[in-house]
């Protein structure tokens, strides 16, 4: 294989669909509520939320491969869990791996710093430095988020909190409610969910290098259960901002997305240690969080 290739797939573009789908809606919000919508706000806000999003995929590959993790995988879905495994095959080296990290990481903060200076206060650089924490510490040291149980939270916020509510104050320029939390809460919780899903075929291995993911903390089937309690919660969320937060009736069309959570349940409960047949579980899975991100982005638009 050659290197441009290995970098290529050392990014894992594909994930980027989180982001897109995070930026959408907080964007796709903020146009609701305040009629305004900045282009040049826009684009800066997506390419620096992407650019911290990979910066997060590759220092975690790199942490991976130092922490062991890589090696003892050996019943990784490739190519949704147990990373690219480019710097475990030989195709990167760990220094590049880092190095490209930073630089992506230094691409994120430049757009998140711009953006800071020409709007009021300094709220996009209280969630650029939480974003850079979440990037180094979710799985690299001093911290290790993830070896504290604490992986799955920090998901969450991210995705949800941080990016979402970012998206809408580059909007919006402005915070005149809770509302911006509240619509930031399915983004946060499906992609915590990508990630809950992969760490099944990845349990011998975390649990190999002192990882407390919750499927390590309360076992297999009792994980699937918070899946579904908590994929459900998104469409409960959606369908009270519709009856109370005056939401376009338009968002009930994510129930569309409905069968997903359960099919990603069933499989799961059907095929625990069967990872080969597990795999529809994780693509369910990814398929639920874009499909349900731009649909309630979408109706906020129309």
């Amino acid at each position: 294989m050659n290197k441009i290739k290995a970098i290529f797939l050392l990014l894992r573009l594909p994930f980027l669909s989180v982001t897109l789908g995070a930026v959408f809606l907080g964007t796709s919000f903020a146009v609701w509520e305040t009629h305004r919508f900045n282009f040049f706000h826009f684009i800066l806000a997506l390419l620096g939320a992407c650019f911290l999003h990979i910066a997060c995929n590759v220092a975690n590959d790199y942490f991976d491969y130092k922490s062991g993790n890589d090696a003892m995988n050996r019943n990784a879905l490739v190519p949704f869990s147990g990373g690219s495994r480019m710097i475990l095959g030989g195709f990167v080296k760990p220094a590049d791996a880092l190095a490209i990290s930073i630089v992506f990481a230094i691409l994120g903060a430049g757009a998140g710093l711009h953006l800071n200076s020409v709007l009021r206060g300094n709220v996009i650089l209280l969630i650029g430095i939480f974003a850079l924490f979440f990037v180094f510490n979710y799985n690299g040291f001093p911290i290790r988020l993830v070896d504290k149980g604490l992986g799955e939270v920090a998901i969450f916020l991210a995705w949800g909190p941080l990016m979402v509510a970012g998206a809408y104050y580059v909007q919006a320029g402005e915070f005149t409610s809770l509302a911006p939390l509240f619509i930031a809460y399915p983004s946060g919780i499906l992609t915590m969910l990508v990630l809950l899903i992969n760490e099944f075929a990845d349990k011998e291995a975390d649990f190999s290098v002192g990882r407390k993911t919750w499927v390590i903390l309360v076992g297999f089937h009792k994980s699937l259960y918070l899946y579904l309690f908590f994929a459900l919660s998104c469409y409960l969320l959606v369908i009270l901002g519709v009856l109370i937060g005056g939401w376009p009736l338009w968002s009930l069309l994510v129930l569309m997305t409905l069968p997903l959570p359960f099919l990603a349940f069933k499989t799961g409960i059907n095929n625990i240690d069967k990872w080969p047949r597990f795999l529809p579980a994780v693509k369910a899975t990814l398929l639920m969080n874009f499909s349900f991100l731009v649909i309630l982005s979408l109706s906020f638009l129309i």
